[in-house]
């Protein structure tokens, strides 16, 4: 595999997985102080929940791309994009439907160990230059 296809794949699970953590996680619609500081640089219109709602929802479709992205040229394991897939709509669900903080919570950090976990496979995957040797 080309390094600039892992480089782009480790990207892409990174950005989607911490982006998705950080939106809900640190919501400033829930935390005052983080909505008071967007509003101190020019960032208010973020501490609206319709802003919000689709900017999670894009970094979970962007972190489930990044594992389905690694399942199909890394190392073939299906389980990171069916844990990722479960954990980005924990996340949602959790925080726009059901309002359930604890489940929230531990999808993120779901989704965040499904993260390291599927960078660990990669890890451990040969390259196809090294097995014909």
């Amino acid at each position: 595999m080309g390094r600039h296809k892992m480089i782009k794949s480790k990207v892409l699970n990174w950005v989607g997985s911490l982006g998705s953590a950080l939106t809900v996680g640190f919501c400033p619609i829930c935390i005052p102080a983080i909505g008071s500081f967007l509003s101190a640089i020019g960032m208010g219109f973020l501490v609206n929940e319709s802003v919000l709602k689709p900017i999670v929802f894009v970094f979970i479709l962007i972190s489930s791309f990044g594992f389905y992205w690694s399942y199909k040229k890394e190392h073939q394991n299906i389980y990171p994009v069916i844990f990722g897939v479960l954990f980005g709509v924990g996340i949602y669900l959790s925080r726009y439907v059901f309002m359930n903080f604890y489940v929230m919570y531990a999808s993120i950090a779901g989704l965040l160990g499904i993260s390291i976990w599927n960078l660990k496979l990669k890890k451990t995957t040969n390259c196809g230059a090294c097995e014909s040797k």
